[in-house]
């Protein structure tokens, strides 16, 4: 809109086709516009941008007659072609303020999403940590328990190497005394043979010496005895 497109002031009839907006409509009623000025297409257009303003929560535009005001300062000349391109744009804000709130509801969405998924991902890590722990705490004691396992297992290992050692010098022993009494045994059999030996030599001799002793006895019976002492 140029200068020479926009006037504010009191309109004049030889502004045919003009529009007059009321830069203050909190003062002055909304009155619709007369065929002589505006047309009916022009007043539904605006009409139809009001709606939208109205839906977005921003004040409309609100149309007066060209003579309804006595306050100069509250009027707004102008012709279609600035109308038509003030009301085009309206448009285009109302048009990027809609695309900029759908981009910052989908932000916000995407924010909260985000949030969502930050909050589940520190749920989640929270937990894992907490399995973590879990984890590391049944590690430690399966730690101490197989340590426990191997001292006993060494401590074993130790008592059965101290009664082995203990088992072979008792075996050792043993192996000692069976050959002391094998000795002793062989020296005992060797012992009764040789009485056996001389038992046997000693009852031949015995059995030679009565044999001699009845021969001779034999042998002095036989002689006639001399006297009676003899006989007897």
């Amino acid at each position: 809109m140029t200068e020479s497109s926009q006037n504010c002031g009191l309109p004049r009839d030889s502004f045919s086709g003009s529009v007059v907006v009321n830069s203050q409509p909190e003062r002055l009623p909304i009155d619709p516009w007369s065929n002589e000025h505006v047309g009916y297409q022009e007043e539904e257009e605006w009409e139809n941008l009001n709606k939208v303003l109205r839906q977005h929560g921003l004040r409309p535009v609100c149309l007066a007659k060209p003579r309804s005001s006595r306050n100069v300062s509250d009027m707004i000349v102008m012709d279609r072609s600035s109308s038509q391109a003030i009301r085009h744009a309206l448009k285009t804000l109302l048009e990027e303020s809609e695309r900029q709130r759908k981009i910052v509801r989908g932000l916000i969405e995407d924010n909260r999403q985000l949030r969502d998924e930050i909050r589940m991902e520190r749920s989640r890590a929270s937990r894992q940590e907490q399995r973590a722990n879990d984890l590391d705490i049944i590690v430690e004691n399966i730690k101490s328990k197989i340590r426990q396992l191997e001292d006993e297992s060494i401590a074993k290992v130790c008592q059965q190497q101290t009664q082995v050692r203990e088992l072979q010098k008792d075996q050792q022993s043993s192996q000692a005394k069976y050959h002391q009494q094998a000795e002793k045994l062989k020296e005992q059999e060797e012992t009764i043979a040789r009485l056996q030996k001389e038992l046997c030599k000693m009852g031949i001799e015995e059995q030679h010496r009565i044999a001699t002793q009845k021969k001779m006895f034999q042998q002095f019976c036989k002689q006639a005895p001399r006297t009676h002492l003899d006989q007897q």
